[in-house]
């Protein structure tokens, strides 16, 4: 894990890193889990909780979304997408969502590609069985999971004609990273992973051994009769540069996914010794990385931009709402994030990626469509009874977060002048509090 000063293990909980380790591993400290864990004896007691997924029960999928209905295929499409969302805010230990987020970004499979419920869905929940599982079990089910042998052509790699797109995605995105393969060992690995198809009848995995090439093939420098599954094995298990390799690069984009971007070199390689003394056990290495020192620092504390889904599940949390009531589906293209479509088979990017002018806009018409249900029935209407800065601070502190001054002051002032303008009526200042709060920088950044 790293020398003793990269670790907080062993320190009484604090409660501005307790906030920070719910806020990036549950997408938002809600007020009794905070209680809960700084409770506990030490900062790896309170790790140890968020890590431990009993209390979520092995959820499984809905059951109208196990099998594709092809007469209703859009309606189970929404329904998977709403229903996701609703499971990221509701669940005991959210972590197992957001580490399935994680997976879909890195193993990409595109609904609009694979264009099947059961397919998509069943890939899914193999990313929440595997949430922090063994990584190397689950780069081999994903290999061969009906989305993936669609979405990235292996369903149909054969001898003679291999495809290499699955190869390619194996080696440089999935496990290696661009440098470290050469162009020989992708058209090589494809032709290694030829024959494992996809059955269009059973719509299963299918070993074709008149399609395999059993020819030799050199990969990563070594001639001999490879079979695809035995590549992974290369990388993960026998190859110990290879192995080094791969366990520095998921290091990184867990770190990156959780903490910020370019980590310093000796982070990455303590997590990667973490990951490869524990046979590449996703547990154990987000158990380091969420004990490191660093992962508490104010860099860490500012370092990364809610996605679109990280920030509309802390508004399903803060405000009760359901997934399928915001509409949230409408909202997702525009902000740039609709789960179940990346934009290719890289997955979505970080931070500035979300703050283009459209992405923005997004945002700010799903936070006007919030605003619009939490105004039903006079909600928020007490307001009025308040002074400013006590509406400020009402509507704050309601959205769970902590207003820096200048924030809070600029709010103030903006509520100010639209009361006045309102000459007695409040109704569009109130709204406008409730969206303006929504689109702070302290509610668009996962700590504050």
């Amino acid at each position: 894990m790293g020398p003793p000063g990269d670790r907080r293990e062993s320190t009484v909980p604090v409660q501005a890193e307790i906030e920070h380790l719910l806020r990036r591993t549950e997408f938002v400290a809600r007020p009794a889990r905070v209680v809960e864990l700084m409770a506990l004896s030490t900062l790896a007691d309170a790790v140890n909780n968020v890590l431990d997924f009993t209390p979520n029960a092995n959820p499984q999928l809905r059951p109208d979304l196990v099998t594709h209905n092809s007469n209703d295929s859009f309606n189970q499409r929404l329904a998977a997408f709403h229903w996701w969302l609703d499971m990221m805010a509701t669940r005991p230990r959210p972590l197992q969502e957001k580490m399935t987020l994680f997976w879909h970004g890195h193993f990409v499979s595109e609904w609009d590609v694979v264009g099947r419920t059961d397919q998509m869905m069943a890939q899914n929940q193999l990313f929440r069985d595997n949430a922090v599982g063994d990584f190397r079990a689950l780069t081999h089910a994903m290999s061969l999971q009906p989305a993936m042998l669609i979405y990235l052509s292996n369903g149909v790699n054969v001898k003679g004609s291999p495809n290499q797109n699955f190869a390619r995605e194996l080696l440089e995105l999935f496990t290696l990273g661009i440098g470290n393969y050469l162009e020989d060992d992708v058209a090589e690995t494809a032709r290694a992973w030829t024959g494992h198809n996809y059955n269009g009848t059973s719509r299963q995995y299918e070993f074709r051994t008149n399609s395999h090439d059993y020819g030799d093939k050199t990969i990563f420098g070594t001639r001999r009769n490879w079979n695809g599954p035995e590549v992974i094995d290369e990388i993960l298990v026998s190859n110990a540069g290879k192995r080094l390799i791969a366990a520095k690069f998921i290091a990184r984009k867990l770190w990156e996914y959780f903490a910020y971007l370019d980590p310093a070199q000796n982070i990455v390689d303590d997590l990667a010794a973490v990951f490869l003394a524990n046979n590449l056990s996703v547990l154990e290495l987000l158990r380091a990385l969420f004990n490191r020192s660093e992962f508490y620092s104010a860099t860490a504390a500012q370092g990364l931009v809610r996605t679109p889904t990280e920030w509309v599940v802390a508004l399903l949390v803060q405000t009760g709402l359901s997934s399928a009531t915001i509409k949230v589906w409408d909202y997702g293209e525009s902000m740039g994030q609709r789960i179940f479509d990346p934009p290719n088979v890289a997955g979505w990017k970080a931070n500035s990626y979300w703050m283009t002018t459209s992405a923005v806009s997004g945002r700010a018409n799903l936070a006007k469509k919030v605003a619009s249900l939490l105004r039903l029935n006079g909600g928020f209407d007490n307001l009025i009874t308040m002074s400013v800065a006590q509406s400020v601070d009402h509507v704050a502190a309601y959205f769970g977060i902590t207003l820096s001054s200048p924030t809070r002051q600029a709010l103030i002032d903006a509520h100010q002048a639209e009361r006045v303008a309102g000459n007695g009526s409040n109704s569009k200042a109130i709204t406008n509090l409730l969206v303006m709060t929504m689109l702070t920088a302290e509610m668009n950044v996962s700590s504050t």
